[in-house]
């Protein structure tokens, strides 16, 4: 027999899949490090420069995740707290919102932090972003180019041979200035460290203009949760230095 003093309650949660996302690349990065640490793999490099390239598309999505939590929440459902009424929207707001899904990343962060708080990136961050999603393009659209190699057979290798020269059909130098990104065949732990400090300090900062704090959880080498708050000092080297395993804890 039901309780008579019992009651439903209806409860609503925004789900975002930032923390996911976040961890995920997280993980990925850390243990592409340990594969290249054993060099006496060979396999281990094409494994780490997978997970590499997997990471880099995680982070990315990350931050994506957490631009449309935030645009859900201010612009698209009317049942949150900082919701704000269409009547109370300026022209260029209402020009953005018209065409939400189809922005690029940098310009829902402008929309965001100028509906919060009347601010902007700062102008080095804004165009590591732009490289960073110049480089989640390259990956996530599968771009073509090509190379052209000048090789010699190996001496101690039947059918092998090495490469002397290589001319790359596109000056990756140019299209990542900031970041120096490598080429996308190329791509390693380094680089997936590259895009993952940027996107943990674009976190700390819109934590700061929002007044959000963000979490996720990494789980190698052992589960750890992790908080973001732009509201108190940081120093995001912490988030890379190294962590303890299971059996040190």
């Amino acid at each position: 027999m039901d309780d008579p003093k019992k009651e439903d309650i209806l409860k609503t949660e925004i789900r975002s899949l930032y923390a996911l996302h976040l961890g995920l690349a997280f993980d990925e990065m850390r243990e592409a490090e340990d594969l290249v640490k054993d060099a006496s793999h060979g396999d281990n490099w094409f494994k780490a420069r997978r997970l590499s390239l997997s990471s880099i598309l995680h982070a990315f999505c990350s931050l994506e995740a957490l631009l449309n939590y935030l645009g859900y929440r201010r612009f698209f459902y009317p049942e949150a707290g900082e919701y704000i009424l269409p009547e109370k929207r300026d022209f260029l707001l209402n020009r953005f919102l018209k065409s939400w899904d189809h922005l690029r990343a940098t310009e829902k962060v402008s929309a965001l932090l100028w509906s919060y708080s009347r601010d902007v990136l700062p102008p080095g961050m804004e165009g590591r972003l732009i490289e960073l999603n110049n480089l989640r393009n390259w990956i996530a659209h599968g771009k073509t180019y090509h190379t052209i190699s000048l090789i010699e057979q190996h001496p101690d290798i039947p059918h092998g041979y090495y490469i002397v020269d290589e001319e790359l059909s596109v000056e990756w130098s140019k299209q990542f200035p900031r970041c120096k990104f490598k080429e996308p065949h190329s791509l390693d732990h380094q680089d997936a460290r590259i895009a993952l400090r940027l996107i943990i300090e674009l976190f700390l900062h819109i934590s700061k203009m929002t007044a959000h704090n963000w979490f996720f959880t990494t789980f190698y080498p052992n589960v750890c949760p992790h908080g973001l708050y732009g509201n108190l000092p940081a120093d995001i080297d912490d988030f890379f230095g190294p962590q303890k395993t299971e059996q040190e804890n």
